[in-house]
Order: structure tokens, then sequence, then C-alpha cells
């Protein structure tokens, strides 16, 4: 008794409200696009998200720790620039790994190659406003105004050098070393896969590691070093095939972001591909003969309804500054689909057996309570199983209630053949 009350009230004031819409189309029709285009204005506020460690690494990662700890107790010299544990240095820089196919990279060969690289990376050459800026411009500057280079550079010169004049080559200690000036040096995250040989310092080593800080004092300075990563790449890429021997691991400031954008572009072709497949499911669905009859444009509408819906729900997440997930950007269209392959499961059978039964309006109208009955629990079902689990677990829903129509639909025939004879 309640539910039938609740039920005709509700009838009732949709009635109303159908009547009231049908009386005021041009508002109902221009409003709703008016609002989503108002609120959707708000992306001029969207704002992508660019720092590495915030989109990669959790707050309570070590690397987020150690930073934070050595901003608060080295605010003056920020050498957190310089921590290679962090995720992502600050600033702007070119770093690669070399490593030889074959043999140590401290043989006499590779040493040569390596400073030829290193000869190479300092002579690329940025072209900006009629001036050509190489890494002596644009380098990281040390108290005495020079280019600050890693330590391990200098000792490939003093290798190389002693080798030319035959003096005997200083030996090389890991990973603190001394250096020809008297000066020691830290070479430890400069050189890798190293073998010592006690007191004879290092005998072999399989990679290097060398890094060159840029400077971006000024909004010029911040282009012309983007740049400069961009060349330094392809500086990498010609110097590898031009000596095989070497293997070059070359990596900047912006590889992460770089990486993490293009991960976004492979989703772009199953996203276009899925828009078209639920555009052409929608027009095929509302073009087939049932209640609504030879309207495809419905299905385009809904289509385009959902786009408003997802438009204004983004405008209002911005708005509030929420975090809005490009993820579930495709939630809408899920349940647009869902929804109307159930109307495909119900309606061919309304539209079989309704040739054959006594009373083709009651019928139907029993069709639809049915179908108004279960189409409800089992969508709300669906669409949360997507939502929580990713998939839809509740079809044997719509075989279940099949039977049920099909039992019923059977026993009203076995009523109506004895009428007809």
């Amino acid at each position: 008794m309640l539910r039938h009350a609740v039920r005709s009230g509700l009838r009732a004031s949709f009635h109303r409200l159908g009547h009231f819409v049908a009386n005021h189309p041009v508002f109902f029709a221009s409003a709703p696009v008016l609002l989503s285009v108002l609120l959707g204005a708000s992306f001029s506020r969207y704002r992508v998200e660019e720092e590495v460690e915030r989109l990669l690494a959790p707050k309570h990662s070590l690397a987020k720790i150690e930073g934070n700890l050595v901003d608060s107790l080295f605010p003056v010299n920020r050498s957190k620039h310089t921590l290679y544990s962090d995720l992502q240095t600050p600033g702007r820089y070119g770093r690669v790994i070399v490593s030889s196919r074959r043999g140590s990279v401290l043989e006499p060969h590779h040493v040569d190659l390596v400073l030829k690289l290193h000869s190479a990376i300092t002579h690329i050459q940025v072209p900006m406003l009629g001036f050509n800026y190489t890494f002596a411009h644009l380098c990281l500057l040390d108290d005495s105004k020079n280019c600050i280079i890693d330590d391990i550079l200098r000792v490939l010169e003093e290798m190389r050098a002693a080798r030319a004049s035959n003096q005997t080559v200083p030996p090389l200690r890991y990973p603190i070393t001394r250096l020809k000036d008297g000066r020691e040096a830290y070479i430890g995250h400069q050189l890798g896969g190293v073998q010592t040989a006690g007191r004879e310092g290092v005998r072999s080593a399989h990679a290097l590691q060398l890094t060159y800080y840029l400077q971006v004092a000024s909004a010029l300075n911040e282009v012309v070093a983007a740049r400069w990563e961009l060349l330094f790449g392809h500086e990498l890429e010609r110097f590898s095939t031009a000596h095989p021997e070497l293997v070059l691991y070359p990596f900047t400031s912006s590889s992460l972001q770089r990486d993490f954008q293009k991960t976004s572009h492979v989703s772009e072709r199953p996203l276009l591909f899925s828009l078209a497949a639920c555009l052409s499911v929608a027009v095929l669905c509302s073009s087939m003969r049932d209640c609504v009859r030879t309207k495809p444009w419905l299905g385009i509408l809904a289509l385009v309804t959902v786009s408003l819906a997802t438009l204004t729900s983004a405008g209002i997440f911005n708005l509030t500054g929420g975090k809005y997930n490009s993820t579930y950007l495709g939630i809408p269209f899920i349940m647009l689909v869902v929804l109307l392959v159930i109307k495909m499961h119900f309606d061919p059978g309304s539209r079989r057996r309704s040739v054959y039964l006594p009373s083709e309006f009651a019928q139907k109208q029993k069709d639809r309570d049915s179908h108004s009955e279960v189409n409800h629990c089992f969508h709300l079902c669906s669409s949360s199983s997507v939502v929580r689990r990713g998939k839809i677990e509740t079809w044997d829903v719509v075989d279940s209630v099949e039977e049920e129509l099909e039992q019923g639909f059977s026993g009203n025939m076995k009523q109506v053949t004895p009428r007809k004879k």
C-alpha cells in the first residue's frame, strides 16, 4: 500500500514536471548547455602538475624525507640540488651514464672516448636571439666562478696526461681519491662497477656517470637550458652511433616528465575508439523499432548529454579546488552502454510476444512495469561494480528475469489458446 502511494505520488509529480518542461522548452534546452559552458570555462584555471615527485613519489618516501631534512639543515648552499638520492633534482641538468661493452672504462682507448664525449657536450651550441649559447654560458658556477664539472673528468685528464708524457699513472682510489693538486674528491657516485686491487687502487670500472648542471637565473636561461637538454640528447645519439664500443644512457631534468606525458598519449586512440563505439551503439539501439521508433538522434543526444554532464562535473571540481582524476572520465560512457545493452535485452522480448497476446496495451504495460522494477536495480548494481571493481558481475540477473518473463508469457499463452478456439 505504501509502495503504491509513493509510486502514484512520484508519477503525478513527474507528470506535472513533464508538462512544465514541455511548456518552457527553450529554457530547459538552453539552461543546461549554458551552465555547462560556464562551469567548463573554469578549465582556464586548470593546471597540470609538473613536479615529478608529486606525481610518482609518495609523501613519506625516503627521498622526500631526506630532501626536506637537507632543506631545513642547509638552507644556504642548497646541497639538496646535488643529491643523487633525490628522485628528481631541482633545476636543469644533463646526465649520462657511460658503459663499455668490453673491458673497463678506465682503459686508455675508453678514456680518450669519454674525454672526447665531454668535449662534444661542452661545445653544444644553442642559437637564441642571434647568439650561440654553449655550456660555458649556461653552466653552474662554483665559488671561483668556474663551471662545476665532475671530479672524475679531472681524474681522467690526469691519467691521459700521465700516459702522454710517459709518466707513471697515479693510483685511483675509491670512493675518495686524491687529485694532482692535493685536493681529495669523492667519486663514489661517479664511478660504478668498481673492482679494487687493495693498495693499488681501482683495477677496473664498468661505468661512470657524468652530470652537467645548468643555471636558470632568468626566464631566458630557462628557455635556453631546455633547448640545451634536447640538443644534449641528440648529441649523445650521434656519438653513440659513431662509437658503438660505448653504451650511453642519457637523462635530463625533463626526462621523467616527458615519459610521464607519453603514457597519456598512448591512451588517445583507445579513448577515441571507445567514444566512437559508444556513439555507434547509441545510434543503433535508438534506431531499432521499439517504444521510441526511428529516432537515431536520440542516441546522439544521450551521448551529448553525458559529455555535458562530465564537463559540468569537471568544472565543479576545478572551482572547488578538488582533485580531478581523468581516469573516471569514461565512467558515464560505460553506464550509458550498460543501460543500452539492458534495453536491448528487454525490448525485443516485448516486441516478439505482444503479437500473440489478447491485449497488446496491457501486456506492454506489464513489460514496462517489469522493466522499471528490475532494470533500475540491475543498472545501479552494474554501475557500482564498474566503479568499485572495474567489472560487471551481475549479468545473471538478466537471464533470471528473462526466464521469469518466459514462464509468465507461456502461462498467458496457455490461458489464451482455449479462448481463441
